[in-house]
């Protein structure tokens, strides 16, 4: 299972939460010219990775990244992006039987948002790879990015979207 979590890591980050708890830190991102904000478990850790990437790790070890997009510079950027790096995770890993699903997008009020997830996997153990990319009012684009266990995105997704549906623009 180490050997899973460091090729998803690799990958670009895994794409977990653990129960939110009743309260929640308020981060925002990136850090030296904030566009975003989103909530995060208290009791999470935090880590900033490179190209100004930022890892939330919870106290289990689940972890999920927030990357700026600046490539992006509209939807259809952004649609585009999704299934490309899905696959790219999906080679990285060695996945067999993978799958992508359809891609979703919506309007969350002043959020824009397209993602999909894909199946496959990885020494016999199944995975849920995940790629999001949004937008905020301001036309910056952010993706976020992971893999888990298909057990653990099961357990964990209601808290995945809360997170997702806590993103807001810098006021």
């Amino acid at each position: 299972m180490t050997r899973l979590v460091v090729t998803c890591i690799v990958t670009g980050g895994l794409l977990v939460s653990a129960s939110l708890s009743l309260q929640a830190k308020k981060v925002e991102f990136p850090e030296k010219d904030p566009a975003i904000t989103f909530e995060v478990p208290d009791g999470w850790t935090s880590e900033n990775g490179p190209d100004g990437r930022i890892y939330f790790t919870a106290p289990d070890g689940f972890k999920f990244g927030v990357v700026a997009s600046p490539g992006v510079k509209n939807a259809a950027d952004a649609e585009a992006l999704v299934p490309k790096v899905l696959q790219s995770m999906c080679d990285a890993m060695k996945c067999a039987d993978y799958k992508m699903e359809e891609k979703h997008t919506a309007d969350m009020g002043k959020i824009w948002l397209t993602a999909r997830e894909a199946s496959g996997k990885v020494d016999g153990t199944e995975m849920s790879l995940n790629a999001v990319v949004f937008s905020v009012t301001s036309g910056k684009y952010f993706s976020i990015v992971g893999a888990s266990t298909k057990a653990i995105d099961e357990a964990h997704g209601k808290d995945m979207n809360a997170v997702l549906k806590s993103i807001a623009p810098v006021d």
